[in-house]
């Protein structure tokens, strides 16, 4: 399990995804902002039917860019906690305890001495109990991180932009 957490866990690589899904939102947001401020500039000169067709077009993709900013900011907020979520488990995953009974055995009547025997039920119940321990803790670890990251998954989608032409 505790491989689990660490294959193809890269917060930092993940957050610089999430990042650049942020920075596009910001420049699609900047474009819708253009594009609002071009429309509303087209009133005196763009005048009539054609105009209006015109002004109608534009504010479609208006709105479809205003759509694709917001999904790509949700995209990275996603990104982010999806990033946290697969660190904090990478952090909070307990080294496994190797429990290998047999090998204790081997162990034990390998030393030699009378006193490490009396004491192997003892010990290797504690171990037992040791590695039980440490296996619930990583289904937990487990559990945890993949109810965060489904829990980070965008509602939104994107949409296909508008046809610009005839409505």
């Amino acid at each position: 399990m505790a491989a689990e957490v660490e294959r193809d866990n890269d917060p930092v690589a993940a957050g610089e995804v999430g990042a650049r899904w942020d920075g596009l939102a910001k420049r699609l947001h900047e474009s819708t902002a253009d594009l609002a401020a071009l429309i509303a500039g087209t009133h005196e000169t763009w005048q009539g039917p054609g105009g209006d067709a015109a002004r109608a077009s534009l504010g479609r993709a208006a709105q479809w860019l205003s759509h694709s900013a917001a999904v790509s900011a949700s995209v990275g907020t996603a990104v982010g906690a999806q990033a946290d979520a697969a660190a904090r488990a990478r952090a909070d995953m307990p080294p496994p305890v190797t429990y290998d009974p047999a090998a204790m055995i081997r162990d034990a009547a390998g030393a030699g001495n009378i006193l490490v025997l009396a004491g192997l039920a003892d010990e290797m119940e504690a171990r037992r109990a040791e590695a039980e321990a440490a296996r619930q803790k990583a289904i937990d670890v487990l559990r945890t991180r993949d109810t965060a990251l489904h829990g980070h998954v965008p509602a939104e989608t994107f949409a296909a932009p508008p046809a610009l032409g005839q409505a």
